[in-house]
């Protein structure tokens, strides 16, 4: 019998930390809920959930974000809504200023309202925000670049009481003219609706008409020539193009020889004059491009519509962030819905006239708000789905999050008991192992 080492008391020691140890562990787990508390516990487990945790959490700031965008939308669509309801009242005014049996003073009073409604929509445009983001100010959407297009008008005239706009002839022959306008270089990116007009330079004095082979003079003069080019359409979301103003005016009482055969050129360049060229004759009573307006006629005309499509846009949309990754996001392009942009600038209803002219003008106007809301609409209906999917997917991740990093209370509770149980055997074996070398003091006794 030894006394120096009680190895059963040793062995039952270590076992009894074995288990005290695990029990330990187990009972963390049971506290934390989590199968992984350190990465000892499952190193591959941990990576795995961590991981798919980064996920999840960004797939729930996405669903939020989502939220906030249709927030948005929401906005923009009360706003154009409440335009659309503005615009309807104003279609039926100028509806009712259209009827021949208002007096002026009646369409005066029309006219008040309408002004009335014009403000109300800028007021709208101008202060409709979310978050401090203006909407409908035009303030995220850039100008479009211009095109450059050429122009030519060109008028016959056979008989005598024609009209042509308002310019007047006093002449009682059969006669054919045209009038050529050539290249017309429109401004690009500019900020607010263009204006301009021009005269000729060092206009001559007032010669005679030539007419060959009748040898008769007499005198003409061109006055009041406009040509007027507006109404630029923009048909894209993104960057509207600024109604463009252009007005080319002659004046002056400048001459010019018909049958003689002058040609007059018009062109615009920035900060400059227009200028007019004159070609040579082509014989008796032959004219070459002869472009002159004479008083006393008048002769109906083709009135052409210049409308441009922008080749792109640049507008800076609002972009959210839709997803957990790098890429998910969704562009919401705002409307510049300041009725200026609308078309509705100079809205007139104060003659019969005018106010059937202004029911076309508003019909635009409404066209063009019922555009953006459907667009709206698909914004909003688009997110609602993928809301629905980043929820869906949140979910199946955290699912199989929770599969990897979470505990099985039931089958760690089991265990824990069986640590419990074996501590406490270990226990009892190491005070009877203790006890087992008594003996020695019972011998040393006698």
């Amino acid at each position: 019998m030894v006394i120096s080492h009680n190895m059963s008391s040793l062995n039952s020691y270590n076992a009894y930390n074995s288990l005290n140890i695990e029990k330990s562990k187990s009972v963390k787990k049971l506290v934390s809920g989590l199968r992984i508390n350190n990465a000892s516990d499952d190193s591959a487990g941990l990576a795995i959930s961590e991981k798919m945790r980064s996920k999840i959490r960004g797939l729930d700031q996405a669903q939020r974000n989502i939220q906030d965008g249709i927030s948005l939308i929401q906005t923009v669509d009360g706003a154009l809504s409440s335009i659309g309801n503005s615009l309807i009242r104003m279609k039926e005014l100028a509806i009712k200023a259209s009827n021949g049996v208002l007096s002026y003073s009646d369409r005066q009073s029309v006219q008040e309202e309408i002004t009335q409604l014009y403000l109300g929509i800028e007021d709208i445009a101008d202060n409709t925000e979310f978050n401090k983001i203006k909407l409908l100010d035009g303030s995220n959407v850039k100008n479009t670049p211009g095109t450059e297009e050429f122009i030519e008008v060109q008028t016959a005239l056979s008989d005598p009481n024609m009209r042509l706009a308002a310019i007047i002839f006093d002449y009682t022959r059969n006669l054919s003219q045209s009038l050529a306008v050539g290249i017309v270089n429109f401004p690009t990116n500019f900020n607010s609706p263009y204006n301009a007009m021009f005269t000729f330079e060092n206009p001559p004095s007032n010669p005679n008409f030539i007419y060959s082979p009748l040898g008769e003079d007499t005198n003409s003069t061109i006055e009041n020539m406009i040509k007027t080019v507006e109404d630029l359409k923009n048909d894209t979301s993104g960057d509207p193009i600024k109604t463009a103003q252009k007005k080319f005016l002659i004046d002056n009482n400048i001459s010019l020889t018909r049958y003689g055969i002058d040609v007059l050129v018009m062109k615009h360049s920035t900060n400059t004059n227009f200028t007019y060229q004159a070609g040579g004759p082509d014989g008796s009573g032959v004219s070459n491009g002869t472009t002159w307006v004479e008083k006393g006629w008048t002769a109906d005309f083709v009135y052409h519509e210049l409308k441009t499509t922008p080749p792109s846009s640049s507008g800076t949309p609002v972009i959210l962030q839709v997803g957990p990754d790098m890429g998910d996001i969704f562009k919401i392009e705002l409307p510049n819905a300041e009725p200026e942009n609308l078309g509705l600038k100079g809205t007139d209803v104060t003659n019969q006239y005018n106010a059937q002219a202004a029911v076309s003008k508003i019909d635009k106007a409404m066209s063009t708000i019922l555009s953006q809301r459907s667009k709206f609409g698909a914004y909003n209906n688009a997110l609602e789905y993928t809301f629905s999917n980043v929820l869906n997917s949140g979910l199946n991740l955290t699912s199989a999050e929770s599969r990897i990093r979470d505990t099985d209370m039931a089958l760690e509770y089991s265990k824990y008991i069986k640590y419990s149980i074996l501590q406490e055997s270990a226990q009892m074996l190491l005070k009877q192992a203790n006890h087992s070398k008594e003996g020695v003091l019972y011998l040393l006794n006698f």
